[in-house]
């Protein structure tokens, strides 16, 4: 049994060094390789890796986080790379399925509720104010529906959480550390409520990139220590680089929302992960005062008055003169007023404002109305909002019962070594949480997840809850949840 454990140990370590060397391989050709030669390479990997995972499913969901870099790139029919990579995700292991391998999806309340959000969204379209679009949106939808259906078919073994977890891990790190090929040179304007010239790495405005750091930060944290815990020292580094250059883009960022998001994300994971509290108070107390000694160590440069000011704006609530965004809520409750069962239609929010669905014509040309629960309320009406609410709800309850199943087999035991047999669904399942907890914390004061990229990326980290789910409630009472397949 023994040397059984150690085999899978080695086999996973080695998976996920694959992973971690493909994605920095990745990253460099698409920063220094054409594209045609770039493809004459690309292509004949991704056979074999389709053929592979064809006998190991779980390698088309981490080649498929590892490419999210790549995933902005712009496709015919108004799509991107990263809905058609969640889409051929899914047939690999649809596939696979077919053949034997993987396992059966079974019941998942969490996939469950995440389809109402979808058909909710079909519904809408019927009476969309842009047809086109809507539909797109809706295409967009049934991808990520798809993707998070094959995370939890082709997660069959115990180690296929953690290897799909770590090929998040290098995607995000690569993301996050885009930020770091060029220096801004911020200019604040109003009390650093308007900042012109933040970075954004591979995204198109700063609050996505934003975003992105704060869900990798909580997912990365959470992975370093789960690997940690398991004796995985050097992936337990990896996770750590992986979180320090997510803060970093997440504070130069300058996302107000994002760093929210953030703070929340850590929360969540403080009371879900064991053995994380010490770890996290470690980190959080160290990065306090790195912050706090950055600000007073240099108070008369800008880049640190931009910082101290951005911050204290947070609590102060003060505005730029061009802050278009209470426009956009008053026009979000106009159209819900207009229509409020079914909305606009999804993505359609600024194709009903020009049509004189807004109650003030200076945001005909904004795209979402600023808030996650404003933009699917004026989009998809009560009912979209009602299939958003139960989603975050039946996360919210699968998450606390993946902790709850760990705290009952433990005795709620907070040592070492309970910790360091703590089972992957359970670590896995806190920082999916934790990076989820972030994009809904964010989604109070913004709106982010029209980009494609961070939409499929939620998706994905949904997939892996209903994974962890999955196992949890596929494994008896009394068996080892280390123990082998499930």
């Amino acid at each position: 049994m023994t040397g059984a454990m150690a085999l899978e140990r080695h086999r996973t370590l080695g998976i996920a060094g694959a992973v971690l060397f493909a994605g920095v391989g990745i990253w460099v050709c698409a920063r220094s390789v054409p594209l045609g030669l770039g493809l004459l390479f690309v292509l004949p990997a991704l056979i074999l890796l389709t053929v592979a995972a064809l006998r190991r499913p779980v390698l088309a969901v981490a080649a498929f986080a590892v490419l999210l870099p790549a995933g902005g790139i712009g496709l015919p029919l108004a799509m991107n790379l990263v809905q058609l990579l969640a889409a051929f995700t899914a047939m690999i292991v649809l596939a696979a399925r077919i053949s034997g391998r993987g396992r059966p999806i079974g019941w998942s309340p969490v996939l469950a509720a995440s389809v109402l959000l979808v058909v909710s969204a079909v519904l809408s379209s019927l009476t969309s104010f842009d047809l086109s679009n809507s539909l797109t949106q809706c295409v967009n939808y049934l991808a990520g529906l798809a993707l998070a259906a094959a995370v939890v078919a082709a997660t069959e073994r115990r180690s296929d959480l953690l290897v799909a977890a770590m090929a998040l891990v290098v995607g995000g790190a690569v993301l996050c550390g885009t930020v770091l090929t060029s220096v801004p040179h911020l200019e604040a304007r109003y009390d650093a409520t308007l900042v012109d010239n933040r970075p954004v790495g591979t995204f198109a405005q700063p609050n996505e990139l934003g975003l992105c750091a704060a869900m990798i930060l909580c997912f990365g944290l959470a992975m370093a220590i789960v690997m940690q815990r398991r004796r995985h020292t050097a992936l337990s580094v990896v996770c750590a680089i992986a979180s320090a250059l997510a803060l970093v883009a997440l504070v130069l960022s300058l996302s107000r929302g994002a760093w929210i998001g953030g703070g929340v994300g850590l929360v969540v994971l403080f009371a879900l992960l064991r053995g994380a509290r010490r770890p996290l108070l470690i980190c959080l107390t160290a990065v306090s005062v790195a912050v706090v000694a950055f600000v007073l160590a240099a108070p008369a440069t800008s880049g640190s008055s931009v910082f101290a000011e951005r911050l204290s704006s947070i609590f102060t609530g003060e505005r730029s003169p061009y802050d278009e965004r209470p426009a956009a809520w008053a026009g979000a409750v106009q159209q819900m007023r207009e229509s409020p069962l079914l909305g606009s239609g999804p993505a359609a929010y600024q194709a009903a404002a020009a049509r004189g669905v807004a109650q003030f014509t200076d945001v005909r040309h904004v795209d979402h109305a600023h808030v996650l629960y404003l933009t699917v309320g004026a989009e998809q009406g009560a009912l979209g909002v009602a299939a958003l609410v139960t989603t975050i709800g039946v996360g919210t309850r699968e998450a606390l019962r993946n902790r709850a199943a760990v705290t009952d087999s433990t005795s709620g035991a907070e040592d070492a070594t309970s910790t360091a047999t703590q089972p992957a669904y359970s670590g896995v399942s806190a920082a999916s949480a934790a990076a989820l907890a972030a994009v809904t914390a964010q989604g109070v004061v913004d709106y982010s997840l029209r980009n494609p990229v961070l939409g499929t990326m939620t998706w994905l980290l949904i997939g892996l809850l209903a994974a962890c789910a999955r196992t949890r409630s596929a494994l008896p009472a009394d068996v080892d949840p280390e123990g082998g397949r499930t």
